[in-house]
């Protein structure tokens, strides 16, 4: 069972994104976070196995995340979702696991989700 966290400073998207991982099987607890601070909170707080992160946030951006936890002993995986299509070089570069466009299709999230576990 996958424990995730949801960061996007966009309620819809976090909301979106919530329902259709909870019904994959696979994922047992979810977390939402509504910036980049609350995520890297949530790694504090609970056990986390993949964060699902938007790219554009105020402050801390989903790239910033990553960057970060990439100093983690033991980082959790990665998946970026968001709208913008330029930036996945950089995302793959810091070793994202998976990179999903807005609107999220349900068949790549299982892939996403696959590819975590």
């Amino acid at each position: 069972m996958v424990n995730v966290v949801i960061a996007d400073d966009e309620l819809p998207a976090i909301e979106e994104l919530a329902y259709l991982l909870s019904q994959d099987a696979r994922i047992d607890t979810i977390h939402r976070a509504s910036n980049g601070a609350e995520a890297l909170r949530a790694l504090e707080t609970h056990p986390v196995d993949a964060l699902f992160l938007d790219i554009h946030m105020p402050s801390l951006s989903g790239l910033d995340i990553a960057r970060v936890i990439s100093r983690f002993s033991r980082p959790p995986a990665v998946v970026f979702v968001t709208a913008d299509e330029d930036r996945a070089l950089e995302a793959f570069e810091l070793r994202a696991v998976d990179y999903l466009l807005k609107p999220v299709r349900t068949e790549r999230l299982a892939e996403s989700v696959r590819r975590i576990c």
